[in-house]
């Protein structure tokens, strides 16, 4: 542990000689000490008018880099620039403004400007110093424990004139004891019912889902704020309040400003719980790019390992709206080196998890989740489904790195005439390859496949990935392929753009070729991180392939099926 006092003395001799000079009129009894973390401390009085108040000077083991910190030494409430009903004081000088050069003295003159200004005036009234500087209202929500969260759609909804006495539904989470979040998720009056559009519906699988009403009222939110007892928010509605003692609800206020303050009510407490308002700010988009065309967009992903899970959720934060999920594998602990998910969903399917990360990031997104795998021992029904589904996306991705599924995948897009995006990181986390093919502008996914391989036989070292292995070891029986968590978010962070080029149909692409090979340390091809080559297939544009549309329909024989079907009058119900 660093002691600055002792390995800097001529510092302490500084500051203690600065201090002594400000001995006199109002600054008195200064004693020096350490306390239990053997940091220096003064403790003082400063003497005013109005009073004596005895402090503490605390510096801290970095000071000089740290500035140190002036708190009432009976843990009282002094000033309105104060940490809490028994923190520091918050000075001219302080650690956003900052520097070395700064002393206790000053530190101590600060305080005493602070406490003269705020003296009361005749009738004991105290006007608030003015503030230095804004003091972030996250930061101020630290010691809020409770907190309404009201996104900027709930937000216009509640300023409606015709809401007093309407029922709502609030969700309530408990799972984290730093900090316990409600959401609105309706409100109903009579004809009127009013659905979240912001928050998701399956919050309430996670939530203790609470209804109660809204009242508003002619009062201000300085009022609505004093309320902390049941008998004080029924004396502040009148006799209109209609909760009763002995169930939980809670009760949204609107103040005579339109301000929003929600209390929560547990059976035969007087005490309430009050919630701290926080109003989601107005904001633009943050990808930058206009991505309102994904949300009508299905993406088909086929393996939801490593490389998968975080494609899919990229996407959904993109704002693809309709998702296809296809793995039969489990998360297992060791998936967690790389996977983007956490201990409380080992165990479950991958596909079903990253369903739901999905649903909780984006309101309204479609996720099917299939718990299967191509080319596993099926029922043909079910096979053919997941053939479907993945037929009818209007992209899919391959990230199983698994040459079979690879496959089969290339075959059905062709004959569904999808876009298909593959990719795979090398062993060892080296580099990564990903490509694309889409109808009537690149060439067939086995064309571009083959001029990956002619890449790749450029060179006489070794392929850096085991041939015929899938990444997260879908196939075979061998280990699975070595890679850091950065080395596939990095591909993963790839492919999604890559993605988003295709489905938004980007003219022209900000891909010029239909595959790269992309290193991360210098390696095989590679002449170091972000040596990238580029890969073009020399074949023409893939078309879609003779469907049979294409041979006329024997009428005769179709009609003849459907006079097999039986008749639809007859009761076929052998229970009845």
């Amino acid at each position: 542990m660093t002691v600055w006092w002792v390995n800097d003395p001529a510092r302490l001799a500084r500051e203690r000689a600065e201090i002594a000079a400000i001995e006199g009129l109002w600054f008195e009894n200064s004693d020096w000490s350490l306390d239990e973390n053997f940091r220096l401390r003064l403790i003082f009085d400063i003497v005013l008018p109005h009073g004596r108040f005895r402090l503490s000077l605390v510096y801290h083991q970095t000071f000089p880099d740290t500035p140190p910190m002036i708190m009432p030494l009976d843990g009282k409430r002094l000033s309105s620039h104060q940490y809490g009903a028994e923190g520091e004081l918050c000075l001219e000088i302080r650690n956003d403004n900052w520097d070395p050069s700064y002393t206790g003295a000053q530190m101590i003159e600060s305080a005493h400007a602070l406490l003269s200004i705020e003296a009361p005036n005749e009738t004991g009234e105290i006007t608030p110093a003015p503030s230095a500087h804004n003091f972030p209202a996250e930061l101020a929500l630290r010691r809020a424990l409770s907190r309404f969260y009201i996104s900027l759609s709930n937000r216009l909804e509640l300023l409606r004139d015709d809401i007093d006495e309407a029922e709502i539904s609030v969700g309530l989470d408990v799972s984290d004891t730093s900090s316990f979040i409600a959401h609105l998720f309706e409100i109903r009056k009579g004809k009127y019912k009013y659905i979240s559009p912001d928050t998701p519906s399956v919050l309430r699988e996670y939530h203790f889902v609470i209804n109660g009403r809204i009242y508003e009222i002619g009062e201000s939110q300085k009022k609505v704020m004093r309320v902390a007892k049941l008998g004080e928010l029924r004396a502040l509605v009148g006799e209109r309040f209609a909760l009763p003692d002995d169930q939980r609800w809670v009760c949204l206020i609107r103040s005579s400003e339109s301000l929003n303050t929600l209390f929560c009510h547990f059976p035969n407490d007087e005490e309430l719980v009050c919630y701290r308002t926080v109003n989601a700010p107005i904001e633009q988009s943050r990808s930058g790019d206009d991505c309102a065309g994904l949300a009508s967009k299905r993406v088909a992903i086929i393996g939801l390992g490593s490389i998968g899970s975080k494609v899919a959720i990229s996407l959904a934060r993109a704002g693809v709206g309709r998702f296809e999920l296809v793995d039969g594998g489990l998360l297992h602990i060791g998936n967690l080196e790389r996977y983007d998910g956490d201990w409380r969903d080992v165990g479950r399917h991958k596909a079903n998890l990253v369903a739901r990360r999905l649903r909780l990031i984006r309101s309204g997104v479609e996720c099917h989740a299939w718990r299967t795998a191509i080319g596993a021992q099926i029922s043909a029904a079910e096979a053919g489904n997941v053939n479907a589904a993945i037929a009818e996306s209007d992209l899919v991705i391959d990230a199983t790195a698994d040459p079979g599924v690879f496959n089969h995948l290339a075959g059905l897009t062709m004959r569904a005439n999808n876009a298909f995006v593959w990719g795979a990181v090398f062993a060892g986390g080296v580099g990564a390859e990903l490509a694309r093919s889409r109808p009537e502008i690149d060439p067939s996914p086995y064309e571009i496949r083959g001029a990956l391989m002619r890449a790749y036989g450029a060179t006489e070292a070794d392929l850096p990935r085991a041939a015929g292995r899938g990444y997260d070891g879908a196939a075979g029986d061998g280990p699975p392929i070595t890679a850091t968590d950065a080395a596939v978010a990095t591909l993963a962070a790839w492919m999604t753009d890559f993605s988003i080029d295709t489905l938004l149909g980007t003219e022209p692409s900000y891909y010029n070729a239909h595959a790269y090979l992309v290193g991360m340390r210098r390696a095989w091809l590679f002449e170091g991180p972000f040596d990238t080559l580029p890969v073009v297939a020399e074949a023409s544009p893939r078309s879609e392939l003779p469907s049979a549309g294409q041979t006329p329909v024997d009428l005769e024989f179709v009609q003849s099926l459907f006079e097999t079907l039986p008749d639809a009058s007859q009761n076929t119900d052998k229970n009845d």
